[in-house]
């Protein structure tokens, strides 16, 4: 009898503690603008190309996305002026497949339609205002669009069939529709910060940014109506690039001499 009063003791002390690890994190959806948060990070994958001279370049992380299955990061060659895709296994993160030498420019934001079952790739520099459509089976650049403004990044929501687009030069974002027509233009707060991609979901429009030496990581947050919503605070000293998400979970890629990508959970930041 003593000895089956001990395992249940020992049993509930073991479900307390996997209660307690668990206790305290968030999803998006609770984010408000009183409380402060901050994100946590596990690395879930690491890539890098192979160190050949046709490939070794290809180790800046830039813009990144997911279908719900696979999820897809751009690697920038920086010396040629090109970049790689890479398609990842979401049940593992394992290379599934990749496509080098497309001309990308600097490959800076990805996004996925479902609608289209396409990947929108967002050059920025040189060609600001260029989007190319990338097929997510063979990773093959299908086809163009010239954008109406300068872009750094892009996110599609697909409940609202619609786009944001961060506009280069400034902190500002765009609404536009299926059809890439403006539907609402709104002032970003202006941070001083670097900024990278942006994704979103029914909810919020999540922009990452961060310090030129990457001491400083964070999530900028607004809702759909372009009101300031937070700020997310990052624990990462490498550079914040770009972030995507299935259902409630959530990924955060960086770039530090290749490519990073972590599971990030949000928490209340007890710091502030």
């Amino acid at each position: 009898m003593k000895r089956i009063f001990a395992l249940l003791v020992l049993a509930g002390l073991l479900l307390s503690c996997i209660s307690a690890g668990a206790e305290g994190e968030l999803t998006m959806k609770e984010l408000n603008t009183t409380d402060a948060f901050v994100i946590s990070l596990k690395r879930v994958a690491r890539l890098t190309p192979p160190y050949t001279m046709e490939y070794k370049h290809y180790h800046v992380q830039q813009g990144a996305a997911t279908d719900g299955k696979y999820a897809y990061t751009i690697l920038e060659n920086q010396v040629d002026d090109l970049c790689s895709i890479w398609k990842l296994d979401l049940n593992d993160f394992s290379v599934v497949e990749t496509k080098y030498a497309l001309d990308l420019d600097h490959g800076n934001d990805m996004t996925y339609n479902p609608l289209l079952n396409q990947l929108l790739v967002v050059h920025n520099k040189p060609r600001y205002t260029r989007v190319s459509f990338v097929d997510p089976e063979t990773l093959e650049i299908l086809d163009a669009k010239t954008m109406p403004y300068q872009i750094y990044s892009m996110a599609y929501e697909p409940v609202r069939d619609q786009y944001i687009i961060g506009i280069s030069g400034s902190y500002d974002f765009v609404i536009l529709d299926k059809d890439f027509k403006r539907v609402q233009r709104f002032k970003g707060t202006n941070t001083g910060l670097v900024k990278q991609g942006v994704d979103c979901d029914e909810n919020y429009i999540y922009f990452p940014q961060c310090t030129s030496n990457a001491t400083k990581n964070v999530i900028m947050v607004y809702d759909w109506e372009g009101n300031f919503v937070t700020q997310i605070r990052v624990q990462s000293f490498q550079e914040i690039e770009s972030l995507f998400h299935i259902g409630d979970d959530w990924y955060i890629t960086f770039n530090a001499s290749g490519s990073y990508i972590y599971k990030a959970t949000l928490k209340l930041d007890k710091k502030k």
